[in-house]
């Protein structure tokens, strides 16, 4: 196969009102377009639109999603180009209602920006020059004559018109995201050219043997012949000392022809989630050869796993957690959203970046949200490389869809394209139907109407297709599902909106005991310099109006003051609140989580809603638009550490307890120590403790009257879990909340050690208890392992400090900033 790239420098116009036929470049004034990208950001480049992100600029550009749009390129091409069998026309990505035309002759029009769109151009393309003509059409126009046509009126959570379409729902605007209805080659374009044949798909599935000894390899390949011919395919794996070939020749004639060959590997290297071992990739190689030579192949990595969900029933219910290789694994992960409304500039440094962090936030989990796009390929390689088992969603979303066959071809073309694009990959864990709109019929739409719309897309469309090109893979209708009540918490994935949305008190989490908790979340600012970049220095106050437009939830500001004062004494300045809203949220999702893990495994896992945002937000996010981790980072971090120790206290009970993801038991102490809010003690209680590989356990048991509590206004609880491997962990409890203390002010010694050239140790103690410190380093870049963490009285806290430019020791000291509850 040989590739030509149509990426690069396009030119683009609005399209005229009477404008049907194909404009030529000469005709009108073009500017300069680039592809892959969308409609904004070409007007942006152009000085026509500002940044839409910038204050409210969101509502000026409003009128572009009103337009349609011209999008011209022109190519040369060699003779020996035009000499190929075939030659394929492919667009990865169109947003979304567009007609193609190659050298004046209509290719084809899209209606779906989900999958890529192939088409074969030989006898239309020409030597010399050639041009390429793509009208993009008003997504909002096309999707408003569809709905009005409509005599039902389906139901769309943010805008009804989008379910007539596959465009991404949440370019229209969600509660964390603006409305930017762009459109535009949203991916690349190339010109692939083939002889004899082409690869059309492979199916890589691994088996392997109760006692993971054994690995049976099977792989599939579709091959599409042009012309008779003899050829040879090979098929390679590779990879840790294995290196085995399998070969079938034959001739073929035109059509589709399979191939299937089955490798055994003895003891292999197997691809485990991160956290339970390596994430061992091994090498595919498909190659397809002619008498003349290679005509077409394919490389991949590929890993050897078995991934269940166990669901059997128990005095609960019925369990959901899934098993790796024999393995019980809790799921400890986040929810995404896409990284951007500009979906072009989502780069495999953005993927590596944002993945990296959840990798280093002890995640193997994550999962991708039915109201975006199924990503890049390069998202899910990384998934692979980090052991981030991926949730995928289809691209469905608090909504109603149409139940007509015209709506169902397009699903059906959707989900095959998408599931032969992503089944090889070792993270896919699950394929999961829709987001939330299982209990949207159940509690909203069943009230107007006795059907589900969509229904027929999630439990046979769907569910057939992935039985067919996809049986090594779950499929699960959606999320949340199970029992009679679809967000149950007896059965099935959970979703818990009752805090947040509710205005509940997030202690509320610790009734919550779902089986399997899919999203949970909890809102705050973003930092300092996040909002410096979306505002004017007038703009950056409690009340301005700039600020809460970048909150798209209904009554979100008022929510933030609203759970803010039920915890903490108001701020007196934007930092203060920025810092605070932080704090809490991390308060919040750490509560969650390790009550969760508690459970372990009768509740399956926790998902943090969500990980990242799309634009600068106040939002669920742990990592802000512009990659500002939050506080919250590092509370969700530290309670998905492979050794988790908590507390829990109530009116008067003190407990205790160790979860452990190791596969070895943790052995060690534990010590229980009563203060005044002086830091004075009051009393300590100690125990040995031995907590079995992959389980959770109470270790400790006491009582506030046993530690000589008698005024909870005046008393916190320490709780220290020393191991027998010299890792040291704590947990802090005050008895009411913050905004009924008065803490005394912290005296704190700091000192640092180098160990590199721009890493230090920052060692930090104090005599009294400090309320969640936080590290900054002025006026420098700066990555810390750990962040806004309480800090009990006379235990050392160790920060590594990785810094942008190297500083001296003395700089760097003068430089170090922390803030901390004061109370």
């Amino acid at each position: 196969m040989i590739s030509v790239s149509l990426d690069g420098e396009w030119f683009f116009r609005e399209c005229g009102k009477e404008e049907k036929e194909p404009p030529t470049i000469d005709s009108g004034r073009w500017l300069k377009a680039i592809v892959p990208g969308v409609v904004h950001l070409d007007l942006q480049r152009n000085g026509i639109i500002p940044d839409p992100f910038f204050r409210m600029n969101e509502l000026e550009v409003a009128w572009v999603e009103d337009k349609d749009w011209w999008y011209v390129k022109e190519f040369n091409l060699e003779r020996d180009f035009l000499k190929h069998d075939r030659i394929e026309l492919k667009f990865y990505g169109i947003d979304t209602f567009a007609t193609i035309w190659l050298n004046g002759k209509e290719v084809a029009r899209t209606s779906n920006m989900f999958h890529e769109h192939v088409f074969s151009v030989k006898d239309i393309l020409r030597e010399g020059r050639n041009t390429l003509v793509v009208r993009i059409d008003s997504p909002k126009r096309v999707l408003e004559e569809m709905y009005s046509k409509d005599s039902l009126k389906l139901y769309s959570a943010f805008y009804p018109p989008v379910v007539y379409g596959r465009k991404a729902q949440y370019s229209f605007g969600w509660d964390w995201g603006p409305r930017l209805a762009t459109s535009g080659i949203w991916r690349s374009v190339v010109l692939q050219a083939y002889d004899v044949c082409k690869i059309e798909s492979f199916y890589f599935s691994s088996g392997l043997s109760e006692d993971l000894e054994t690995a049976k390899l099977n792989v599939k390949i579709s091959v599409e012949i042009f012309k008779k011919e003899h050829v040879k395919v090979r098929t390679r794996i590779s990879g840790f000392g294995d290196n085995q070939v399998k070969e079938e020749s034959k001739d073929v004639s035109p059509g589709s022809n399979n191939f299937v060959f089955d490798f055994i590997i003895k003891k292999p290297k197997l691809w485990w989630p991160n956290g339970y071992g390596d994430q061992n990739l091994y090498d595919l190689e498909i190659t397809i050869e002619g008498p003349n030579g290679i005509l077409d192949s394919i490389r991949k990595k590929v890993g050897i796993r078995r991934i269940e969900v166990v669901q059997e029933k128990d005095e609960e219910g019925k369990t959901f957690f899934f098993k790796v290789n024999n393995v019980p694994v809790f799921c400890k992960g986040v929810n995404w959203v896409p990284a951007d409304s500009f979906l072009p500039r989502v780069t495999r440094e953005v993927y590596e970046y944002l993945l990296n962090m959840a990798k280093q936030a002890n995640m193997n989990m994550i999962r991708v949200w039915g109201g975006g796009v199924y990503e890049d390929e390069a998202f899910y390689e990384l998934c692979d490389e980090k052991g981030i088992m991926v949730w995928q969603d289809f691209m469905f979303a608090c909504a109603e869809y149409p139940e007509e066959e015209w709506f169902f071809e397009l699903v059906r073309k959707e989900a095959e394209k998408v599931v032969k694009r992503l089944r090889n990959h070792a993270c896919l864990a699950i394929w999961c139907g829709n987001n939330e709109n299982h209990v949207f019929f159940k509690w909203v739409w069943s009230r107007m109407r006795n059907r589900f719309y969509g229904e027929t897309i999630y439990h046979k469309i769907l569910p057939e297709i992935c039985a067919k090109l996809d049986p090594a893979t779950f499929y699960w209708p959606g999320s949340p599902y199970g029992g009679d009540d679809p967000n149950s918490q007896s059965e099935g994935d959970r979703h818990n909106w009752e805090v947040w949305s509710m205005f509940r008190d997030y202690s509320e989490y610790l009734k919550d005991n779902g089986r399997f908790i899919s999203e949970f979340g909890f809102q705050s600012m973003p930092s300092m310099e996040t909002i410096k970049r979306f505002t004017l220095p007038e703009d950056r106050h409690f009340q301005s109006k700039v600020i809460e437009f970048h909150n798209k939830q209904t009554l979100g500001p008022e929510r933030l003051w609203f759970f803010l004062s039920s915890h903490f004494k108001l701020p007196s300045n934007l930092g203060e609140f920025i810092y605070l809203t932080q704090i809490n949220q991390g308060e919040a999702l750490k509560t969650g989580i390790e009550h969760w893990r508690r459970r372990k495994f009768k509740t399956g896992g926790a998902l943090v809603w969500q990980l990242n945002d799309c634009w600068p937000v106040l939002s669920w996010s742990l990592i802000d638009y512009y990659g500002e981790p939050k506080a919250s980072y590092y509370y969700v971090k530290r309670a998905f550490e492979p050794v988790n120790f908590s507390l829990v206290v109530d009116q008067s009970s003190v407990e205790a307890w160790v979860c452990n993801d190791l596969f070895k038991p943790v052995r060690g102490r534990i010590r229980i120590v009563s203060f005044n809010l002086k830091s004075e003690k009051l009393c300590e209680k100690e125990g040995k403790i031995i907590v079995e590989a992959n389980s959770s356990k109470k270790c400790v048991e006491t009582t506030l009257s046993e530690l000589n509590v008698k005024d909870r206004f005046d008393s916190f609880i320490v709780g220290v879990l020393e191991t027998d491997g010299g890792e040291s962990k704590y947990d802090v409890v005050f008895l009411e909340r913050l905004k009924y203390l008065q803490l005394p002010k912290p005296s704190i010694k700091l000192s640092l050690e180098r160990v590199g050239e721009k890493k230090y140790v920052l060692k930090m103690v104090s005599k009294n208890v400090v309320k969640a410190c936080g590290v900054s380093v002025r006026g420098v870049k700066a990555k810390f392992d750990d962040n806004f963490f309480d800090l009990p009285p006379g235990i050392e806290k160790r920060v590594l400090i990785e810094l942008e430019k190297p500083l001296s020791k003395t700089e760097l000291r003068r430089r170090i900033t922390i803030n901390y509850y004061s109370g």
